[in-house]
């Protein structure tokens, strides 16, 4: 598994945001959004190391973590049996360490179905990225990654003007009939800063959209405070 870095910060966004959450942060995204706020983590291999020094990394940053995040560039591109074995792992930190929760930061582009329906879940949850317009890559979706997600995963549209918020529209009334999709939307402006017009435009969708989907507007904190 080829690890970028590992340390610990408050949570920026999602459902844990502003915990003090531990990171993994896996090297390398074939993606490459243009606003990506992680572009240092493409030019960098990483340092290619096992499970077991996976956690030995974590628990070096902290030794009884509350919250980790598993995110990238784009951890799905690891060895999936790797990172299987990474999350069966942090699982017997539950009781030993404490550990309340692992969030999985993927781009929407990377199948996630086989971490759906696992022993696992009740503690691991997904946070999806869906493109939008301003990034180029909205051709790069995997829909089976949106057919399932429950409601303690997140999915998650980064706006940076109408475009990509009536975009985002038309992705939730496609999947909104899907009875077993029923994540949190996320909605977040780019840049990070709390902007009036977004959350305005959400609150204008169709009443059946909010009756469907648990829709939030956030702002990412780890933009607005350097923490690290």
């Amino acid at each position: 598994m080829k690890v970028n870095e590992v340390f610990q910060t408050i949570q920026g966004e999602g459902l844990y945001s502003g915990a003090v959450t531990t990171f993994v942060r896996f090297a390398g995204c074939s993606l490459r959004c243009e606003h990506c706020d992680t572009k240092y983590s493409w030019a960098s291999e990483g340092v290619d190391i096992g499970v077991p020094v996976v956690l030995e990394r974590i628990t070096e940053v902290c030794s009884r973590p509350r919250h980790i995040c598993i995110t990238g560039g784009e951890p799905f591109e690891q060895p999936r049996n790797e990172m299987f074995a990474l999350i069966h792992a942090l699982l017997d930190w539950q009781g030993s360490r404490g550990l309340e929760s692992i969030v999985i930061e993927t781009n929407g582009a990377q199948d996630v179905t086989w971490v759906l329906n696992k022993p696992f879940r009740g503690v691991t949850h997904l946070s999806v990225d869906y493109k939008l317009p301003s990034s180029g890559k909205q051709d790069k979706m995997l829909a089976d990654n949106f057919k399932y997600l429950g409601p303690r995963d997140v999915i998650k549209f980064i706006c940076k003007g109408d475009e990509d918020v009536e975009y985002a529209k038309k992705v939730l009334l496609n999947i909104m009939n899907n009875a077993s999709c029923c994540p949190v939307v996320l909605f977040h402006s780019l840049g990070g800063t709390p902007e009036s017009w977004l959350p305005r435009r959400v609150l204008g969708f169709a009443p059946e959209l909010h009756k469907r989907f648990d829709m939030r507007f956030g702002v990412q904190l780890h933009k607005l405070v350097e923490m690290k």
